[in-house]
């Protein structure tokens, strides 16, 4: 799996809150991008700059 934004493989985690997580919602912590697979595509949530 690869950041959608910097290309990173490294660092890449499912995105868990105090309220619950999403099991397909993953984010970067090299540059913390949040996207989804959904259907073998990536769907960016937040890019961050």
């Amino acid at each position: 799996m690869q950041c959608p934004i910097c290309n990173t493989s490294l660092g890449i985690e499912i995105d868990i809150h105090a309220d619950g997580y999403a099991d397909n919602l993953l984010e970067c912590s090299s540059c913390g991008a949040l996207w989804i697979n959904e259907h073998g595509e990536q769907v960016l949530i937040k890019k961050v700059a």
